[in-house]
């Protein structure tokens, strides 16, 4: 547990540094904003209304996650009394420092709130569909509220839902005391059950609603593909940049860490917790209650963790794929093109040469290491750290993804794809170095589907690509099917492999061949 703390605090910040700019409001037309209400079981929302879109932010779907409540499952939220001010986002769930996020913001245990985003006008005249986002940052950093979905509103008619829920020690711990774990996302199926119960208020359709996220978003959704209790509260999903399958060897964080899996069984991650305790000086989790929040805070990227073996996760999600027995619902999946290339400047500072190549390879793959390097000769890239870059986005990252498609395209529509725009901005927010370029960089795509004003603005040359792929994704969301008139034809997976690779030209791919994927099974 300790050594995946370090591998965790990487992951927590590349997704969230794609959104870290995307706090607030898109800059006004000059329009004198709106004020909107929306009445609802627990109370009225007043938000606002201005350039095509209304917002309603900072609406309870729970109650506070505090005192009694922590660590347990999220309760129904509390009614209020009059008009509740949504127009500013609420506080995001505790969480470490990191510079990828917006500074400034507040923090709370008491966090579980959710924004709603609309076409603006009578927003109960149609029942339009819905996207829940679930946000990324290793599930220790990161907010639903930082991502600003305005231009896939505007160009899908659509509702769109972002999520806050608990993080780290607060989200993912377990003790022997406590009933399973997974808090979070419990949270998330809470928000969903808040969506099914409200959103038609909003406007929207809850029974058109598909759930999608990136990074551990990503993991998020492919969990819930699997979970019983999150059973018909969505009826699509997009899983970006992460996949039931992913996990990294001995090395991909490091030279010093471990081999890491997401998913873990309940009785390891409560042997961590029992330990955190013992440290704490806490015999029971009724004492670990009484700590203030931020005695537990430093402790939080201990537990990066979902845990399998309970009642919302029985097994591990990528033996429900193997089975056959996830949700049978259309998906749309893929990732970056070299997912893996900021982790592994992060893991080894100091470009690799051949010769450390060849070492880190024999860290993580042992006695396959000399396949693996003869199949991705330093030589064919641009140093041996670009080399290494790609080997550990297609095991750990895209091979994974097009086995959980493969898998899932026999019981429903799957659409796959590659973005490989290496021109993308990165999440760390500065271009990738000459050694290892040209490359495009985990969470970079998510600056072609939402908006962040105060971050970098795609260029002239990039917009046509950012409006294909919103184009892709409100069709999906529309209709369960990504294509279009004006784009060029996705096929659904099949036994052909058949994905899109986004950048350059768009195209058709064999995303097996395309990334060795047969050597990784």
């Amino acid at each position: 547990m300790i050594r995946y703390r370090s591998a965790a605090l990487v992951l927590a910040g590349l997704l969230a540094a794609a959104a870290a700019a995307g706090c607030g409001s898109p800059p006004g037309s000059g329009e004198e904003p709106r004020a909107p209400v929306i009445h609802l079981d627990t109370g009225a929302v007043r938000g606002t209304e201005a350039d095509g879109v209304a917002r309603f932010r900072g609406i309870p779907y729970a109650a506070p996650p505090v005192g009694e409540r922590r660590w347990q499952a999220p309760q129904p939220p509390e009614s209020w009394r009059g008009v509740r001010d949504a127009a500013t986002s609420g506080p995001v769930c505790l969480q470490p420092e990191a510079p990828e996020m917006p500074q400034g913001l507040d923090q709370s245990e008491d966090c579980l709130t959710l924004d709603v985003t609309a076409p603006s006008g009578d927003s109960g005249a149609a029942g339009r569909p819905v996207l829940v986002w679930i946000p990324g940052g290793g599930f220790v950093t990161g907010a639903g509220s930082i991502y600003d979905p305005a231009r896939l509103v505007r160009t899908g008619d659509l509702v769109v839902v972002t999520v806050n829920y608990r993080l780290g020690v607060f989200g993912f711990y377990a003790h022997p005391e406590l009933r399973g774990s997974n808090f979070g996302l419990q949270d998330q199926i809470a928000a969903l059950s808040w969506v099914r119960d409200n959103i038609a208020r909003f406007g929207g359709d809850p029974g058109r609603v598909t759930l999608a996220g990136a990074s551990a978003g990503a993991m998020s959704a492919c969990t819930l593909l699997t979970a019983p209790p999150a059973r018909g509260l969505f009826q699509q999903a997009i899983v970006a940049s992460g996949s039931c399958g992913t996990s990294h060897p001995a090395g991909a964080f490091g030279a010093a860490v471990g081999a890491i899996s997401t998913w873990q069984p309940l009785d390891a991650i409560q042997l961590a917790g029992r330990s955190l305790a013992g440290r704490l000086g806490c015999p029971d989790v009724a004492c670990l209650r009484d700590l203030p929040a931020q005695a537990l805070l430093p402790h939080t990227g201990g537990f990066p963790l979902l845990a399998y073996g309970t009642e919302l996760v029985p097994d591990e999600p990528a033996r429900v794929f193997d089975t056959g027995n996830q949700a049978d619902v259309p998906l749309l999946q893929g990732n970056t093109a070299d997912e893996h290339i900021e982790f592994t400047m992060a893991a080894y500072p100091e470009p690799l040469t051949a010769d450390r190549y060849s070492a880190v390879l024999q860290t993580a793959f042992g006695p396959a290491a000399a396949d693996v390097e003869q199949r991705y000769p330093a030589t064919e890239f641009t140093s041996p750290t670009a080399a290494a870059g790609r080997v550990f986005s297609d095991y750990d990252w895209i091979c994974p993804s097009w086995g959980s498609a493969r898998q899932h395209s026999t019981k429903a529509p799957t659409y796959a794809y590659i973005f490989a725009d290496d021109s993308a901005p990165t999440p760390a927010g500065t271009p990738l170095p000459p050694h290892v370029r040209p490359a495009t960089a985990h969470g970079s795509d998510l600056y072609y589907l939402f908006d962040f004003p105060t971050g970098p603005a795609l260029t002239p040359g990039q917009q046509p690509l950012a409006d294909l792929l919103v184009g892709y994704w409100t069709a999906f969301i529309r209709s369960a099917d990504p294509n279009g008139a004006d784009r060029p034809h996705w096929p659904p997976m099949d036994e052909h492999n058949t994905a899109i690779r986004f950048g350059g030209s768009t195209r058709q791919v064999d995303m097996k061949a395309g990334h060795h994927c047969a050597l990784w099974e």
